[in-house]
């Protein structure tokens, strides 16, 4: 088997029949599977996914539904095991592809370069509140009609806006060790994991739809505990990767961000801690400076 494509779902009952019927519509010159792996889902996902498969003779898809919820990392586990592909694909239950030739494309760039590890694509951000299309923040980073951008410890230290739902990586690229390995698994841990391997690329064409609706994860979180995930997750990924100067950076950049939510929350004996424990990280005074300042204004108030 050439790819397998990985779709976790979880109450996406309104959204998986096109989230499917995108990959059962891929074109390619190879074979491929389809796993989806059902969290234990409380909507009629499960019979969504039996229309498209019942209408659908050749494409080779696996349903799985866990007894019981086991979160989005280990349902993500749980389906990469049943893999046979020798590169994966990504795709979640309420995203979905926009390109027929996507997958082609995709394996075909790694076929032809062996050297990188994972490619993924542009993509759209489509707004259900709305019913419209934003497109990621990657376009910038486009010159003269370039056929990809390599995506290295440096750009990813940048902030890039990497699609989740694009990514297609060699499978012998990556250690399945690192679902145990780290406490807080997420995406940027597997690219993070990826590129000891071997760089990535971002290829110029969008392949896919990241849907934002009410009940997705990212949207349900607040902005505290956004801060704080990035915070754990970049100091995770550095401490696997101590003599990395891009993790490092880009790990006191997510602990200043945490730091100043904690003083916008009012967690005031937190953040003064960050602060002292921060300016022997870095070793930034006037940085910590402001941060006492702000403490101080939060505490008494302006003058």
């Amino acid at each position: 088997m050439e790819v397998s494509v990985i779709m976790i779902t979880y109450n996406h009952e309104k959204y998986i029949k096109q989230a499917v019927e995108s990959i059962v519509n891929q074109v390619t010159n190879f074979d491929f599977e389809l796993i989806i792996a059902d969290d234990n889902s409380k909507d009629d996902t499960e019979q969504a996914v039996k229309s498209v498969s019942n209408t659908s003779k050749n494409l080779n898809l696996r349903y799985f539904r866990n007894e019981e919820n086991l979160g989005m990392t280990k349902n993500f586990e749980y389906a990469y095991s049943k893999s046979n592909g020798n590169f994966i694909a990504i795709c979640e239950g309420d995203d979905y592809w926009n390109d027929k030739n996507k997958l082609q494309k995709q394996v075909d760039f790694l076929r032809d370069n062996p050297s990188y590890s994972f490619c993924y694509t542009r993509f759209k951000v489509y707004k259900n509140d709305n019913d419209s299309f934003v497109e990621d923040f990657n376009g910038k980073h486009f010159h003269n009609d370039s056929k990809f951008v390599p995506f290295t410890y440096q750009t990813f230290s940048e902030g890039w806006h990497i699609g989740n739902q694009t990514l297609v990586f060699r499978k012998e690229n990556f250690n399945a060790v690192a679902f145990k390995k780290f406490k807080n698994f997420k995406d940027v841990h597997l690219i993070s994991q990826l590129l000891k391997k071997g760089e990535g690329a971002c290829l110029n064409f969008f392949g896919a739809v990241y849907r934002m609706h009410d009940g997705g994860i990212h949207t349900s979180v607040t902005e505290y505990n956004g801060y704080k995930i990035g915070y754990l997750t970049h100091k995770e990924i550095y401490l696997d990767n101590a003599s990395n100067q891009y993790l490092r950076r880009k790990y006191l950049h997510s602990y200043k961000n945490f730091l100043n939510a904690n003083i916008r929350a009012n967690h005031l004996s937190t953040a003064l801690w960050m602060s002292i424990d921060l300016l022997f990280k870095n070793g930034k005074v006037i940085d910590f400076l402001k941060h006492i300042k702000r403490i101080l204004v939060k505490l008494f108030g302006k003058k």
